[in-house]
């Protein structure tokens, strides 16, 4: 029987990881990148942390404010 919901710890934490280190490439604060994504800066502090299991949607907000492919979000 399929899991409901499965979630992969290790890629959610990397995407995190990943978004924060960009965002900090870029010299943007947690709050700039939240207003470029229209989003309250929660969901940028939750992705980051890994406490999140965001959409593709979202990934995708989140690589065009930081002019980055999205699946740089996703590399080791």
């Amino acid at each position: 029987m399929a899991v409901k919901n499965p979630r992969n710890e290790q890629a959610i934490k990397k995407l995190g990881q990943n978004v924060r280190k960009q965002r900090t490439l870029k010299g943007l604060s947690m709050v700039k990148l939240s207003e470029l994504c229209n989003v309250d800066y929660r969901t940028i502090s939750n992705i980051e942390l890994g406490a999140a299991n965001t959409t593709v949607s979202m990934v995708a907000i989140i690589a065009k404010a930081l002019a980055i492919h999205p699946s740089v979000l996703f590399e080791d």
